[in-house]
């Protein structure tokens, strides 16, 4: 009956069994970005650092491809860089593809 399956669920409120504890207020402070990159100059330069081309990042983002440009030339001088291969080094992360400038 209903009074006695209240009766035996009676209590504080459990967690379920999957709920886990927030790593981090979702208001906490995020690091910031490497010399001052803004984070859609990260995130461009983060895709071309990898090796993606203009064309396939102004898609994966929805901008358009003058967007990634000046997000890319922002980034350039911000970091004192004139490729993609030194954006990669100085993002530290691998570049995969070689063939784009």
């Amino acid at each position: 009956t209903v009074p006695a399956l209240l009766a035996r669920t009676a209590g504080p409120p459990r967690p379920a069994p999957t709920a886990r504890p927030a790593t981090t207020a979702p208001d906490a402070p995020r690091p910031p970005a490497p010399r001052g990159l803004t984070s859609a100059e990260l995130r461009v330069a983060d895709l071309a650092a990898h090796g993606m081309a203009n064309r396939a990042i102004a898609a994966e983002l929805t901008v358009t491809l003058r967007t990634v440009e000046l997000h890319l030339t922002k980034a350039y001088r911000k970091l004192g860089i004139s490729g993609r291969s030194e954006l990669a080094a100085a993002l530290g992360r691998p570049r995969r593809n070689t063939d784009d400038p």
